[in-house]
Order: structure tokens, then sequence, then C-alpha cells
């Protein structure tokens, strides 16, 4: 069964938001999460192990690779799973990683207690300090789906945070008897680059959706198969570096232009741990010709950066294609709607007069007086459709007004409720009180878009729908991530309010995302559906400056939000074009 809603303009499938906590999809809590203390006790492990070796040769192991190999995947591990898990949930990872780091250092090296202490400090630090970071400067959903974002990972994570790190490991280090103090920085340094670089990205979009459909596309198998070809490379007596590198970087350029960036993450930690082990083991040109794993790991970087911004390039730019294409769509209907609906409505206007006037000079009781009710009712149907049509159109500037978004969430569940199937229940979730949410908007307007989304939701459903009220006060706090957007609520200036339906149902089929938002594209077409539903929210969102966006998982359920501005009474004091619209006011459009 397919969710009948459909469509739009940016299409994405990273991770849904642990920290959404309206959203079915959240991660539950770690108290109740098997997979959550599952990843806790390999926390645990790897840092407890990684940081054990730090200042020994460990496993008898050179100890130019104990420090960059052994070391390098715990804090970028830790910090891809703490990034998207709720705060207060932090402390019980950490604590549990510190009990396994005290247990294990003393096990494998014969350094002093203190020595011990401090880097177990700083690590688990870095852990913390890099998941703040990413949640609060980069994206909380953990989607590096933007040149932006991609920057502001790759300079506080890769650069500064490891730096950091780096510098106060070999500060200890060298507290601890190491003679030296540059050989053991640039190494951690570089090996904690590089493990930020690969293995964050892929971690954080690993379990999503989008990830599944990539490896089952078959179309994909081609690009993966000829990564592991280009690694199996380094088996070849006498082949040089340079050729590995290009080799290597082919098959990550074929991956961005074909899947973006869901399948260079995954190929380039592949490729990377590929690599390392391969060295490690004692093959490859990095051995034969003595350039050392150091070397490796810096070109490993490059191969990164280069694959990561080219992937993130080419999912820019076909967002922006599919902006311009779904503009032009809305345009040639405006276009149609515009020269068509005004004379329809004077048609329809001329009609409605008439049959007004044909049922005052009809007596009473007449036979005919009830064609003539049916011929009005008709006619104002016909003028709503041409207004809906104009709607969805995007024709005209609204008259905008303070509402109050909870008051009317509340009257349209009143109004949806008699009309509501038994099993089906509508309620609003507890929001968090105080003062009123009060936004910019054209009442009438933004009450037949909760009434359209409401209604997809009732069909939708299995036993229940849950509205919710909320704001926003910043673009960079945005903490929902959608699988199909209209509008970049990143972009979006200013405070927003915004109300979400969510319901139980079996959620939304990729096939149909595309066109969720299209004018007159619908699967209940058979049912009597107009496919306008959607198409009116999308153009009521754009006419007020706000965004709409869909976030799906199959069989537990679709999320709808709409947002808009926030009525900003300073903004707008002494206009009197913006006067409070209350309840008792008709909808109009």
């Amino acid at each position: 069964m397919k969710d009948s809603r459909s469509a739009d303009l940016r299409i994405a499938n990273p991770l849904i938001p642990a920290d959404a906590g309206r959203n079915s999809n959240a991660i539950p809590p770690l108290a109740s999460s098997g997979a959550g203390m599952l990843g806790c006790a390999g926390l645990s492990l790897l840092l407890g192990l990684s940081y054990g070796f730090a200042s020994s040769a460990g496993l008898n192991t050179d100890p130019d690779t104990s420090l960059s190999a052994l070391a390098w995947p715990a804090p970028a591990i830790g910090v891809a799973l703490l990034w998207r898990r709720r705060p207060r949930e932090w402390p019980v990872y950490l604590l549990a990683a510190a009990v396994a780091l005290a247990l294990v250092g003393p096990a494998v090296g014969q350094r002093p207690t203190a020595i011990d202490a401090a880097l177990a400090a700083i690590g688990l630090a870095e852990v913390a300090l890099g998941a703040w970071l990413g949640r609060r400067w980069v994206a909380p959903d953990g989607q590096l789906d933007s040149s932006g974002r991609l920057l502001l990972f790759t300079l506080l994570l890769p650069v500064a945070l490891s730096m950091l790190h780096s510098v106060l490991m070999s500060a200890v280090l060298r507290w601890g008897g190491d003679a030296e103090w540059i050989e053991p920085w640039r190494r951690i340094y570089v090996a904690n680059a590089l493990a930020m670089l690969t293995l964050v990205p892929a971690l954080l979009t690993l379990g999503s959706p989008g990830v599944r459909a990539v490896f089952h596309d078959r179309g994909n198998w081609l690009p993966i198969v000829c990564a592991l070809a280009c690694l199996a490379l380094a088996f070849v007596p006498h082949m040089h570096d340079e050729v590995v590198r290009t080799a290597l970087t082919l098959p990550l350029c074929w991956a961005a232009v074909r899947s973006g960036m869901l399948l260079v993450a995954q190929l380039n930690a592949a490729i990377s741990v590929g690599m390392i082990a391969l060295t490690l083991g004692g093959h490859g040109p990095y051995v034969e010709y003595g350039y050392g794993l150091w070397t490796l790991q810096v070109d490993l970087i490059g191969i990164a950066v280069l694959s990561l911004m080219l992937a993130v390039t080419i999912g820019e730019r076909h967002r922006l294609t599919l902006r311009l294409e779904q503009g032009r769509r809305f345009e040639s209907l405006g276009f149609l709607a515009g020269g068509i609906a005004h004379d329809f409505n004077n048609v329809l206007g001329t009609i409605r007069a008439c049959a007004e006037i044909a049922s005052d000079r009809m007596p009473a009781g007449s036979p005919g007086r009830a064609e003539i009710a049916q011929l009005e009712r008709e006619t104002e149907r016909g003028i709503d459709m041409t207004q809906q049509i104009l709607l969805a159109a995007r024709q005209g500037d609204p008259a905008r007004g303070c509402v109050d978004l909870g008051d009317l969430v509340d009257e349209v569940m009143q109004m949806a409720a008699p009309l509501c199937p038994a099993h089906v229940r509508i309620a609003r979730a507890p929001g968090a009180g105080g003062a009123p949410l009060l936004v910019l908007a054209n009442r009438g307007q933004l009450v037949r878009a909760v009434q359209n989304l409401l209604r997809n939701a009732v069909q939708a459903t299995r036993t229940r729908v849950t509205l919710t009220v909320g704001r926003q006060v910043s673009a960079g706090q945005r903490h929902g991530h959608f699988d199909v957007l209209l509008g970049d609520p990143q972009a979006a200036d200013g405070a927003r309010g915004w109300v979400e339906v969510a319901d139980d149902g079996p959620g939304i089929d990729a096939a149909h995302w595309p066109h969720l938002f299209d004018p007159f594209y619908s699967t209940r077409l058979a049912q009597g559906g107009s496919g306008l539903g959607l198409a009116i929210v999308a153009g009521i969102a754009s006419g007020h400056g706000g965004f709409v966006g869909m976030r799906t998982h199959a069989g537990r359920g679709t999320v709808f939000r709409l947002e808009v501005p926030l009525f900003d009474a300073a903004a707008t004091q002494g206009d009197a074009a913006l006067p409070k619209i209350h309840q008792h006011e008709g909808v109009t459009s």
C-alpha cells in the first residue's frame, strides 16, 4: 500500500534526526535501545584499546604505526556515534568509555597512571567536543549536503579539533618521557584528520534508508567493484603510488556523479581502511618504496577532500536543477491560471447571479427550485476550484495579519473531527506553553493549508494523527531533516512558527517523492482526489516566504511540516495593514 500524497523539489535521503522528539523515526532513548547499548560498548572498547596503545609499541607493531594506525579510528567513531544522540545521553556513553579506558590502559602499557588518565581524558574530551561542534555549528541532523556545511565540518573537526587533540596528546607523551614531540604530533594529527574526513561522514550516513537504496541499485555496483579492483593494485609488484592514487580517485569521482555523497562517503571509508590495512600488512607501493604510513594517510586526505567536495557540489547542482524545473512547472501553471481562471470566474459569477434571480422569481414550492439550488451549489464549487488553482499557481500576494497558530490548529481540528472515520483519532501534541504563537500570515490561506495536510494524514493513517506547533528562532537551529523539501529552511531569515502533521500510516513510497507537490498529481484520482491539495500547501508556503517539508519511513508514518514567519510586533508597529485576525473570521483565499 502506498501513501497517496505525492512530490517536490528538493529530494534528500539522509538520516532521520535523532533529536526530533516529534518524529516517529527518532532514535529511541539509550536505556531502551539495545543497539544503543551495543554501540556504547563498542565505543568503550575502541577507545580503551586505541588509547591504551597510544604510547607503546602495542601488538608488536612498529612505533611509527602504533600512534597513527591503532589510535586513529576511536575519536571519529565516538563523534559519529554521539552526533545524532541527544546530549543528555552522552554522559552514559562517556562514562562507559572512561571505565574501559581505566581498565584497558594499565593492561597494555607500562605508563604511569597519571599518563593513562591524561590520555583517557583527552580522548573523551575530543569525542564530546567533536559531537558538540558538529551539532551546534555544522548540522544537527548529521547531513553534510551543502558546500557550507562541508567547509565548516572540515575546518572544525579534521583541522581545528584534530590539531588540538594532537598537540595535547604529544604534550602528554613528552611529559611521560618521550624524547620527541614533533614526530608524535604529526603522526597523531594526520591520522585523526583522516579519520574525521572519512569515518565520520560514512558512519553518519550508514544507517539511512538512502544508503540501502544506493547499494540496492545495481547501477552503483560497477563503481564499487572498480574501487575494490583499484585496491587490488597494491598487490602488483613495482606499482607506483601515483598510479594507485589516480586509480582510487576515478571510481570515487564516478560514484560522486552517479549517487552523490551517500556512496562517496562509504567508498572513502572503505578505501582508507583498506589501504591502511594493506600497508600494515606489508603490501603496496608505500611499503615497497619506503614512503611509510604517514605519507599514505596524507595522500588519502587529499583524495577524501576532492571526492567529498565533488559529491556535495554535484548534489547542490542537482537540487538547483530540480528547483528550476519545479519553478518552470509552476510558472506554466500560473500563466494558464492567470489567463483562464479570472474569465472563468466571471462566467461562473454570471451563472450564479442568474440562478439567484431565477430562484427569487419562482414561487415557493415550485418543482424547479431544487434544481436551481443545486445549480447554485455547483457554481460555488466551480468558483472555489478556480481559487484553489490560483493558490496552487502562487498567484497574487495575500493580505497578511497576526494569526495565533495554536488557535488556528485547534479550529482546524474541530472542523475535521466530525468528518473523520471512527477508527481515526486526531490529537494535538502538548506544547511548551507560555505566550501565544503568533505568525504573520493570511488566516484563510493558512487554514486551508493545514486542512489539506490534515485531510491527507487522515486518509493515510492507521489509527492516529498528531498535530504539533512550535517555533524556530533561527535557521541555524533547525533540527528537522526532510526527505522532500520545497524551499530552503537554511536560507530563511528570522524566527519561524511551524505546524507539523504526523500520521502512523504506511509512509510514502520514494517513487512519488519527485512529484509530491506537483499540481494534479495524485494516487487517489479514482477516489475523487484532485491532486491540488499539496500543490496548494506549497503555493501558500511560497507566498508567505516559508517552506514545507516531508519526512517519511516505510511502515512508520509520515510527517509534514509547514513553516511561516513569526509576527514581529516591533517591525510592524503602526502598520494598519497587519491587524490581528480573529478566529471568528471566515476562511478566504
